[in-house]
């Protein structure tokens, strides 16, 4: 297929914003030594995969800048989700020249940082708490554009950042935990159910124990996600009920959501959990089974960690889980090692909810427990190959698909998490999205 750009498109230096710029950009996006983390989302295209994995040339990747304005992208199989995926910032383009002339440097200060949006980064020093925005003269619809700048400061805590908005201080707030519950009835809450999904991830290979089916069902019927969400997220969060987020893609006809189609396939049950946990205890030969948790240092990485350990530990007598409460790079780190017992972990994919599947294939890279399963790996090739001839059959793949995960109990499905904020009302135009940037105030304005 090909795609025409606008004329007269512009980078904040005043270069021209052509097609070749997008052709860099993707050729980076896919080239093994920018080792980016989601570029397998977009094996779609035409030799993707193998220019990733470094068995083919960038210049082999399936586009090429026909003229300034008109690009074309050659793809490996019919995509349904194409023109959606186009709009993810990681397709974004990028100015050769500058990235070249920044080296390492790119994107690690404002100064090192080229736009072609509405607003140019001005003031931040790569690890600083305030920065601004400032109106992009440059930006192809400049007119509609109606704020000339915007001020960030990131807060240590929503503690501060609330007293900020209530003070009149900012225009905006995040929020988390007690005080969306708080604020649950003032219009100036907004909240956004992202389309994510947040896991217990468990080393399947890694840990002994956690190779017993039965005991990972017992874990995972041990917790009651409904109470998670309710009691100790208190942020608008969506209990999981299955691997795919809902609001993420619909049925062929448009009428059913992939989350209802496919049912609540994630239990609490603890009476089960622990005649489970009786069983894997005879075919473990031990009564006593000890895991590390890792969990991030933030407030909703220890809660949620302490929430699962005490289900867990109360439900399952002999069960100990030790949280590990790390930075989130390590992690990140820990989890990409393919050794760790049991990790809180999420994923954010793309518009094809085989993103989110994609996950637990053997031998993906982001398979961290590396589950190996024979009926779902050929349940997904289909999904990405055959059944793109008849949306129909793969959506009942993909419900299908969703019900061998579980079944063999690949990762404990906790929750699909929300982002929530406090915005003025006088501040108008505010567009949320659930995937990618939550607020977009591109055409915002404030009102008197």
């Amino acid at each position: 297929m090909s795609s025409t750009l606008k004329k007269g498109l512009k980078w904040s230096n005043g270069d021209k914003l052509t097609a070749h710029d997008f052709v860099f950009a993707w050729q980076r996006l896919l080239n093994p030594k920018t080792a980016a983390q989601n570029a397998s989302v977009y094996y779609n295209i035409k030799n993707a995969e193998q220019v990733n994995l470094g068995k083919k040339k960038v210049s082999e990747l399936g586009v090429q800048a026909l003229s300034d304005t008109k690009l074309e992208i050659t793809l490996e199989r019919r995509d349904p989700y194409l023109k959606a995926t186009l709009s993810s910032e990681n397709l974004f383009p990028e100015n050769e020249a500058f990235v070249n002339k920044a080296g390492k440097k790119y994107g690690t200060s404002s100064k090192y940082v080229i736009s072609n949006g509405p607003f140019v980064m001005k003031d931040w020093d790569g690890s600083g708490t305030t920065w601004h925005y400032v109106k992009n003269n440059q930006y192809h619809e400049k007119n509609d554009v109606t704020l000339k700048r915007i001020n960030i400061q990131v807060t240590k805590n929503t503690a501060t950042g609330v007293n900020q908005f209530q003070a009149g201080k900012v225009d905006n707030a995040s929020l988390t935990g007690y005080y969306v519950k708080q604020f649950k009835n003032d219009k100036r809450l907004k909240t956004v159910l992202q389309l994510r999904s947040d896991n217990l991830e468990l080393g399947i290979n890694s840990n002994k124990s956690l190779k017993n089916l039965n005991f990972r069902k017992a874990l995972s019927l041990s917790i009651n996600r409904n109470q998670l969400v309710n009691d100790v997220l208190t942020d608008g969060s969506r209990a999981a009920t299955s691997i795919v987020p809902k609001g993420l893609v619909k049925s062929p006809d448009g009428k059913t959501d992939l989350s209802d189609a496919t049912g609540d396939l994630v239990k609490y049950n603890p009476t089960e959990a622990k005649k489970l946990w009786a069983t894997a205890q005879k075919e473990l030969g031990t009564k006593k089974v000890s895991l590390d948790l890792y969990v991030d240092d933030s407030s909703d990485g220890k809660n949620v960690g302490e929430y699962v350990q005490g289900k867990i530990q109360n439900t399952l007598k002999g069960v100990t889980l030790n949280i590990k409460q790390v930075p989130a790079k390590s992690r990140f780190q820990k989890l990409m090692s393919y050794k760790f017992d049991t990790a809180l972990g999420g994923w954010s994919g793309n518009f094809d909810p085989y993103t989110f599947l994609q996950q637990f294939e053997t031998g993906f890279e982001h398979n961290h427990g590396k589950f190996s399963d024979k009926e779902y790996d050929a349940l997904l090739k289909k999904i990405n190959t055959s059944d793109l001839d008849n949306l129909d059959t793969r959506w009942q793949d993909l419900i299908k698909s969703q019900k061998v995960l579980i079944n063999q109990q690949a990762t404990i499905p906790l929750y699909q998490p929300a982002s929530s904020y406090l915005i003025n009302p006088k501040l108008k135009g505010v567009v949320t999205h659930n995937l990618g940037t939550p607020l977009d105030v591109t055409r915002a304005y404030l009102v008197k």
